[in-house]
């Protein structure tokens, strides 16, 4: 009997520790439900990611696992890129035919896209043909020919004066240019030695 109320202590004692140590190290006894849609599994990754690099992977994997998400007034909606809108979905993630729907919308679209550039473009085409006046000459391939020459005259041009051709001894001449001077130079020059044969002569 005290064999049978031992062992009954031991396994109480064990059965305390084991809590104690879950207790202590945060294990938690009953599992925790799967997230639901994009909004729980955020909440999950907020409450159990432990850095801020965990954290943005975490949320990556929940925005491929549930693509939609939830609307303040219930429901769900997904945001479609490539047509820059949002579509009311029934749940978390959109069904075949949703997914069926947005490609037949797509399509709408993009003919819509067309049909408006092809009108644009008319409409340009149009715009130019009633206004031929106003195109460039570059762009209609035409070359206009160039004006007269402009004439430039300078203004405050020195009128040269007329010399005479015999230069005389004692003036020789009156305006201050290079070869006057030189002549006026080799004159004195000449002079010099002339007076000089004179002293010298017997």
């Amino acid at each position: 009997m005290r064999a049978k109320f031992k062992a009954g202590l031991v396994g109480i004692a064990l059965i305390g520790c084991s809590v104690g140590v879950a207790t202590w190290f945060g294990v938690q006894w009953w599992p925790q439900p799967t997230p639901q849609d994009f909004e729980q599994c955020s909440e999950k990754v907020d409450r159990t990611s432990s850095s801020e690099d965990q954290r943005i992977t975490l949320m990556a994997e929940c925005g491929k696992q549930f693509v939609g998400r939830r609307k303040t007034g219930g429901g769900y909606t997904y945001y479609d890129f490539l047509q820059n809108r949002h579509f009311d979905i029934a749940g978390p993630n959109p069904t075949p035919n949703e997914l069926r729907y947005f490609d037949e919308q797509y399509t709408s679209y993009l003919d819509s896209q067309r049909r408006d550039a092809v009108a644009a473009a008319l409409a340009e085409k149009q715009d130019r043909m009633a206004q031929p006046d106003l195109q460039d000459d570059r762009v209609a391939g035409s070359i206009s020919s160039p004006g007269p020459p402009m004439v430039i005259t300078p203004t405050n041009v020195p009128i040269p004066r007329a010399r005479s051709s015999v230069i005389q001894s004692n003036d020789l001449c009156e305006d201050a240019s290079l070869s006057c001077n030189w002549t006026k130079f080799s004159a004195g020059i000449k002079k010099l030695f002339e007076s000089n044969a004179r002293i010298n002569r017997p």
